[in-house]
Order: structure tokens, then C-alpha cells, then sequence
């Protein structure tokens, strides 16, 4: 969660003991806190996870939709002991959506795109949500629209001008995969003027910030000295695998097809 999200909360949100004497007040925005703060082992505590579940638990169960959002996560990648449960993430994303968190829209977007959790696949269910993410300022709800915009799906039409601007609003606003995006349309020159120098450069702020997609492309940029770079098959495999080790399939092809 984004730092900003918690400022109101606590005395101070790095304090763990005032968050704690909060929570036991029963606040329990001061409880989601707390768990964030445990989550990410900030504010001198030892990262616990499972200690984070609990206390976005309590945040959930106190009303505060921020602790049912992060709750959700926890089920949705079956963290801090929990087991997988698309089921429960879905019903808890929900619940946060209808509180107006950005993040619980767009996952809660997710699952109706690959039909998660139960619940029947919605692409125009799917898009409604990520433009509520990506409206309500989650970088990764417009990325999400964007991608829509791009294939012509959920009920929307293939825009790539449209999906060119929502790329680049998730680029700005921090979100690895819209740069990784935006940096295809460059290439291929969809959307946007063609150029590979730009997209060299968003390829690297892609991979930069964790993007497999985005190291991988850079990658296949290197291979083949386009974009203004030197031909370099040595940096090339080595973000072929970089890619191939962050989930990409086509960056793992590479890898084996390059000496």
C-alpha cells in the first residue's frame, strides 16, 4: 500500500506502539496499520506476516475497508499462513471496492477478466472495474484499461491511442508494467509515432523497477542492436534471464535460443 494511504492513521504511522495502543482501542484503521507495518517489518518490528493478517483482520472486521483489501491479498497469494483462496479474496475485494479503494477495484477487476474466485468471467465487468482503479488513482488499473483498450476487449473498442494514454498515466504514476507496455507501442509504433529509442528507454524503466516483460523485450533490443544499441548478445541472455526468472515464457525461449 501506498505510504500516503496511511497518513491519517495513528499518531505516528512509523510509531508501532502508538498504532498498536490505537488498535487496542479499537480503532481499526490503526489496526490495518499496524498489520502494514508488520507486513513490511517498518517502524522497528520484525517482519511478520502472519501478525499482518491478523491485525488486517481486525482492521476488516472493525470496518475499515483498507484492512479487508490487504486481507484479500493475503488469500489471493495465500500469505502469513493462509491458504490460497480466490474465493474469499474476491468477496473481500469487494467489500473494498464498494469502500472506494482503488487497489480492491482493480484486483477485484482481475478476477472477473480470468473468471477467479467463483466468480463467471466479465470482461465488461472486468473493464467498469479498472477504470474505477484506474480513476480513483491505482497505476495499475489504468495499465489494466489500457490492455483492453489494446486487444478490443470487455465490450470497448481497439483504441490504441487510448491505450497509449493510459500506459502512460500507470508509467508516471510508478507501475513497471504500463512502462513495459508503452514501450511495445513505441516499437511497433502503434498509438504513437514509431521509435525504438523510446521504447529502449521505457523497456529500461520497465526491468528497471522488476518488470520480466520489460527485461525481456530490452533484451530482444540488445540481441539484435536496435533501438541505438551495440549488438551485445552477452546482455541480452543475461536479461533474457532475468525475464525468464520473473515469469516471462518468451524471455525463457530466448535464453535457450541464444548462444
Amino acid at each position: 500500500m501506498p505510504l500516503a494511504d496511511y497518513a491519517k492513521l495513528c499518531v505516528d504511522q512509523n510509531d508501532a506502539a502508538s498504532c498498536q495502543r490505537a488498535c487496542d482501542a479499537h480503532d481499526a484503521a490503526s489496526c490495518t496499520s499496524l498489520g502494514w507495518l508488520y507486513e513490511r517489518g517498518q517502524g522497528h518490528l520484525t517482519r511478520d506476516v502472519a501478525r499482518a493478517v491478523e491485525l488486517f483482520q481486525r482492521g476488516c472486521d472493525g470496518g475499515d475497508v483498507l484492512g479487508c483489501t490487504n486481507l484479500g491479498i493475503m488469500y489471493d497469494y495465500g500469505r502469513g499462513g493462509l491458504s490460497k483462496d480466490a474465493a474469499r479474496a474476491a468477496a473481500l475485494y469487494q467489500r473494498g471496492c464498494d469502500g472506494r479503494r482503488a487497489l480492491a477495484c482493480t484486483n477485484l477487476g482481475v478476477m472477473y477478466d480470468y473468471g477467479l474466485g467463483g466468480l463467471t468471467k466479465d470482461e465488461s465487468r472486468a473493464a467498469a472495474l479498472y477504470e474505477r482503479g484506474c480513476n480513483a488513482g491505482h497505476p495499475r488499473g489504468c495499465t489494466n484499461l489500457g490492455s483492453m483498450y489494446d486487444d478490443g476487449r470487455g465490450g470497448l473498442p481497439e483504441d490504441d491511442e487510448r491505450a497509449v494514454s493510459l500506459y502512460r498515466r500507470a508509467c508516471d504514476a510508478g507501475d513497471a508494467e504500463g512502462c513495459a507496455r508503452l514501450g511495445w507501442m513505441y516499437s511497433h509504433g502503434h498509438g504513437v509515432p514509431r521509435s525504438e529509442t523510446g521504447a529502449v528507454a521505457l523497456y529500461q524503466l520497465a526491468c528497471d523497477r522488476g518488470d520480466a516483460l520489460g527485461c525481456g523485450n530490452l533484451g530482444v533490443m540488445y540481441d539484435y542492436g536496435r533501438g541505438g544499441l551495440t549488438k551485445d548478445s552477452a546482455r541480452a541472455r543475461e536479461l533474457y534471464r532475468r525475464a525468464c526468472d520473473g515469469g516471462d515464457p518468451t524471455g525463457c525461449t530466448n535464453l535457450k535460443q541464444t548462444k
